[in-house]
């Protein structure tokens, strides 16, 4: 008995251990997501402040990369200048000018001796600009900019059509819209599992609707790699379900 009691003790310890490493193994894991989610949601915080500074502070006197408007295109500007004298120029135009800085007077003159205003912003937010404009970050908002299923034309509605249902794949693999969706204007035809999307573009519109098409509708596992639907796919089913109700409204 006093061997069986000490088997079963010895295993009991062993799962014990087994348990405790888990623990300790799923915690190190979790902390590390979470610095990842925090280090993540600070560089999303700091480009949102650089292109709220960049379209506030900029816009109305200069482009990125489509020529000079009141002062010279910022595109390449950290390339032109040192981030010192660049944080110095922003901080106060007058002051480099009035101290007689060659570069200074010689965009003074440029301009037609339009001085820039001074900005009172701190080191941190010009360099966080700064880093904005080296990376581009102006020309990718442009791009990531949601285009409208307004602006399709009859062969995105037409894309749209196919991949509702199914006949074109979506290039994460994921389920058409027909397996769980109809849309009853159209056809009978189509899945029970989720409400009917006749009305879905005029209840959502492109912003909501975009979003809702990027998220898989059913728990994956493994997770999909890619948004559900990615950017040219969601114009095009936002198109098609916008033809559907347009097409119904003028019957």
């Amino acid at each position: 008995m006093s061997t069986r009691i000490r088997s079963l003790t010895s295993r009991s310890a062993l799962v014990c251990g087994v348990l405790v490493c888990l623990c300790l193994v799923t915690g190190l894991h979790a902390r590390a997501a979470e610095r990842e989610d925090a280090a993540g949601s600070g560089a999303a915080a700091a480009i949102a402040a650089a292109d709220t500074l960049f379209k506030t502070k900029c816009t109305g006197c200069h482009t990125f990369g489509k020529g000079i408007r009141v002062g010279p295109d910022l595109k390449h500007v950290t390339d032109r200048h040192t981030r010192a004298w660049l944080i110095a120029w922003i901080k106060s135009s007058t002051k480099l000018i009035q101290a007689g800085d060659p570069i200074a007077l010689a965009l003074f003159s440029a301009f037609k001796q339009q001085r820039m205003p001074d900005h009172d912003l701190s080191d941190a937010q010009i360099t966080g600009l700064l880093d904005f404009l080296a990376a581009d970050g102006p020309d990718a908002d442009e791009q990531h900019r949601l285009r409208a299923a307004s602006s399709a034309s009859a062969a995105d509605v037409e894309w749209g059509r196919r991949l509702f249902y199914g006949e074109s794949r979506l290039k994460s693999g994921d389920l058409a819209c027909v397996s769980c969706h109809t849309v009853s204007r159209e056809t009978s035809f189509g899945g029970g599992l989720a409400n009917d999307l006749t009305g879905a573009y005029s209840r959502y519109h492109d912003k909501a609707l975009d979003q809702v098409l990027k998220q898989s509708c059913l728990p994956r596992v493994p997770a999909l790699q890619l948004a559900r639907a990615e950017d040219h796919e969601s114009l095009a089913l936002r198109a098609y379900l916008r033809a559907v109700e347009t097409r119904g409204a003028s019957r």
